[in-house]
């Protein structure tokens, strides 16, 4: 059975068998020349397309520079916008030490005197403790004995004049402060009583062994505290006499007061004798609140002045 050439061409579709002929020879070559010219075409297009890619390159790297120098300048700006300022006043407050807010406050107050009624009120509302007032006298005391002369010593009453020229500050600042503190801590302001003799007592133990000087004249504000205090003390003792309970239930605890208080009156040479008296009054007679009322002399008016130079 013989096979023509058509029905082997139907057999072979799609696959291609030895040499093509003619005329796909020809319609290959025609496609070699499509495929020759579409290839110039796409070379033609490629070149275009790496054209526009170098164009839009070198537009980009414009384009970057530009907004990289923009860019900078916004930051130089920023930075050339930044300057140094003080602190907002609560943060200023924060860090001020105390005697710096200190001098602010009364800076305040001398400039505008209407403050000092409000800052005044203020400071009424507070309860100060007797350890923080000893605490504020002990800082002062301590500055008082660094301001003697190192030539001199200021054991047996030896200070000259120089030494009482350099020390008057600071005797002035210690003393109105002692006063101020006493003040502060004795009724109505204080309830405790006892709590009044106490600080009272540390007071007195302060100034009674404050070094002296050889002039009697330089000794007047030391002499003039322990009055004012011996006046303090007389003003306590005029409570407790009120208080039947702590005069006749306390015998003790008075016996004790007025050991001390002799002690102290002894230092004084005598400045205490007042309130000595009336202590002793209380101890001996047997109604101790009208005794120690009538036995007592009035206080002073100017109990309460302060040591000025």
């Amino acid at each position: 059975m013989t096979i023509s050439g058509n029905q082997m061409s139907a057999y072979s579709a799609g696959f291609s068998w030895g040499f093509k002929s003619e005329v796909g020879v020809k319609g290959h070559q025609n496609g070699e020349g499509v495929a020759i010219e579409g290839s110039q075409l796409n070379g033609s297009g490629r070149e275009r397309a790496k054209r526009r890619l170098l164009v839009e390159d070198e537009n980009g790297e414009h384009f970057g520079l530009v907004r990289k120098n923009m860019v900078m300048k916004r930051k130089s700006n920023l930075s050339a916008s930044i300057q140094g300022q003080p602190l907002p006043i609560n943060r200023g407050l924060e860090l001020l030490s105390k005697e710096q807010l200190q001098n602010v406050l009364l800076e305040v107050m001398k400039m505008h005197p209407q403050v000092q009624q409000t800052v005044g009120g203020k400071i009424m509302s507070c309860n100060f403790s007797i350890e923080k007032c000893t605490q504020l006298l002990k800082g002062k005391l301590e500055a008082l004995y660094g301001s003697i002369p190192y030539s001199r010593s200021y054991e047996m009453d030896r200070l000259n004049d120089y030494a009482f020229v350099r020390m008057k500050p600071y005797i002035l600042e210690f003393l109105n402060c002692l006063i101020d503190c006493v003040l502060d801590q004795i009724p109505p302001r204080v309830e405790n009583v006892h709590n009044s003799l106490k600080f009272l007592d540390t007071c007195t133990d302060m100034v009674t062994h404050i070094p002296r000087f050889e002039l009697a004249s330089n000794n007047y504000y030391y002499d003039k505290c322990l009055e004012q205090l011996s006046y303090v003390w007389c003003t306590v003792i005029e409570h407790i006499a009120r208080n039947t309970i702590i005069s006749f239930n306390d015998e003790a605890l008075l016996c004790n007061w007025v050991q001390k208080l002799q002690v102290y009156n002894d230092l004084a040479n005598g400045m205490l004798d007042r309130p000595l008296q009336l202590f002793n009054s209380l101890r001996s007679v047997d109604d101790g609140v009208s005794s120690s009322t009538t036995s007592s002399e009035p206080l002073s008016n100017d109990a309460t002045v302060a040591y000025k130079p």
